[in-house]
């Protein structure tokens, strides 16, 4: 019977639903398999020849404060490390010496001092009352004496690595309005180079309401101070610290973005290779001549198999490309503020390496037709993009719990990466299974349930109807239908000729077909000029 209407269910077949009774575990791992060996190869191979440093790839004023007191951390540029290396060496006369703003603001404070029989006092910042200019007479009192205070002390300025980054001179920022306060000779001798937070906590004696103004005069200028700082160097493009900085930013975002091409553009390619020979070598009969034979076809065929889809190479570089310059960018912005990890960059890497693919799926892809199945498709590529995050970050957890164990550095890289592998590929099949369970289409079904059952009764007693035509078994058509067309989904995802081959093979026998090329193979028969293939 299945000779009379096998041509007839295989052009019927297209159907509302896909049949859910299939076992989703039986062949989760061969569908899925290039998913999650490339994830792996990618995650814990290929990633090993793109170094993340730690702090980022572009020297920012936040981390540049940390070189010389976090160990790991340090300059990006040379020329940086350089500039502070070779700074000039700290004088009170850069900020108090003849000419600069201090020394105005004091000769006129003076001038104005003596005008109008001295009653032309300043006001104590700190303490809250007025002080004169007594003079530097012997037994004067010098809690009733003007000085002019640096409130962010002006070696602190100078000293400061993130000032040393943006190229501002010392006296420009020592000198500004905004840091010059006036306060009594005696607190002002006392505290010297002290910056107010340590003098405060180094002497509690201090009233409540003194130590209050002490930190309220601080914070404003540290808040004035850090604004011409991160101004200058991230937005004044006049300042040439500036320009080089955006010229680093672009730089380490180009090779950031080379760098994960390549490594999506190999791990393809890899990927590839190892199933056109994987799938040769288990066709092959086992001797050592044998799988020499087979590992030699497979490479022929992925040789054949890359010229064929050299466009979807492309592709795989130009995703690694895009997401490798969001990547560099993100870790530049965050580390503006904050110190980003080896392992962070990693992650931040692979976050925009899945988000990319997944977007491109969604928006470009034209192999699902549907949204729906490209909702899938994408699904499944964030999925195997969490697993690898997930699976980095065991592996750092690996990483720092064997450092105070007495093993080899070189097991204990074994041992982490081994751990982050194991994570990833356990988790990848956890979500797959879940994906596989079709939420989408189970959204779907809440807002249109009831038309999609209503196609499917239409559906149903269309196929009655022309199986009653055609005069054939309509249960046994349905089950030829559904087994066409589990066949047609797998054969879009054979590795091989050889693979379709099998599974065509297999279909005869299954659906009881009787082949046309009788006592033969139908690749002898096309060999026979002599024979003609009659439908």
């Amino acid at each position: 019977m299945a000779d009379r209407y096998g041509q007839f269910t295989s052009e019927i077949q297209p159907e509302f639903y896909q049949d859910q009774d299939d076992n989703v575990l039986n062949s989760l791992f061969k569908e899925y398999e290039r998913v999650i060996f490339r994830s792996i190869i990618t995650a814990f191979g290929l990633d090993l020849f793109i170094k993340d440093r730690y702090g980022g790839d572009v020297d920012t004023i936040f981390n540049a404060r940390k070189v010389g007191q976090d160990p790991k951390m340090n300059y990006k540029r040379p020329e940086n490390e350089n500039a502070f290396a070779n700074r000039e060496e700290y004088s009170h006369k850069l900020v108090e010496g003849e000419g600069t703003h201090f020394q105005r603001i004091k000769h006129e404070a003076r001038l104005h001092y003596g005008d109008d029989n001295r009653n032309n006092t300043v006001q104590d910042i700190y303490e809250d009352r007025p002080l004169g200019f007594l003079g530097k007479s012997k037994g004067h009192p010098t809690d009733k004496s003007a000085e002019l205070d640096h409130v962010i002390a002006a070696k602190t300025i100078h000293d400061d690595r993130g000032r040393v980054l943006t190229g501002i001179s010392t006296q420009e920022l020592a000198d500004s309005e905004d840091n010059l306060r006036w306060t009594n000779e005696h607190l002002n001798k006392s505290m010297g180079q002290d910056e107010i937070p340590d003098y405060i906590a180094a002497h509690p004696e201090l009233p409540d309401n003194t130590k209050a103004r002490m930190m309220d005069a601080y914070n404003q200028a540290r808040a004035s101070y850090e604004l011409k700082i991160e101004r200058s160097y991230y937005f004044d493009f006049e300042n040439p610290n500036c320009r080089a900085f955006y010229r680093e930013i672009a730089t380490a975002a180009g090779k950031r973005g080379l760098e994960m091409g390549l490594r999506e553009a190999v791990g393809f390619l890899v990927t590839e290779l190892w199933f056109d020979i994987k799938d040769n070598i288990q066709e092959c009969d086992g001797t050592a001549k044998g799988v020499f034979l087979a590992i030699n076809d497979g490479v022929k065929s992925w040789l054949k198999n890359v010229q064929k889809n050299y466009k979807e190479i492309f592709t795989q570089f130009g995703e690694g490309l895009v997401s490798g310059i969001i990547a560099s960018l993100t870790s530049t912005f965050l580390n503006t503020f904050v110190t980003t990890s080896e392992s962070i960059g990693r992650i931040i890497r692979q976050s925009w390496a899945s988000i990319v693919e997944a977007t491109s799926i969604l928006l470009f892809n034209t192999k699902e037709k549907f949204f729906c199945d490209r909702m899938t498709s994408a699904a499944k590529v964030l999925a195997a993009g969490a697993s690898m995050i997930i699976g980095t970050s065991v592996q750092e957890a690996v990483m720092l719990k064997l450092e105070g164990i007495a093993i080899p550095a070189d097991l204990k890289n074994v041992i982490s990466v081994f751990a982050g592998s194991l994570c990833t590929g356990l988790l990848s099949v956890t979500l797959l299974v879940c994906i596989d369970n079709d939420p989408f289409g189970g959204f779907l079904d809440k807002y249109y349930g009831q038309y999609s059952k209503e196609f499917q009764r239409q559906g149903k007693l269309f196929k009655e109807y022309c199986a009653k035509l055609q005069n054939v078994n309509y249960e046994e058509l349905n089950r030829e239908a559904e087994y066409i067309y589990s066949l047609s989904m797998r054969l879009q995802y054979a590795r091989s000729n050889s693979e379709m081959n099998q599974m065509l093979s297999k279909a005869i026998t299954d659906l009881g077909i009787h082949p046309l090329w009788k006592g033969s193979s139908l690749d002898k028969k096309m060999k026979d000029l002599s024979w003609v293939l009659t439908f």
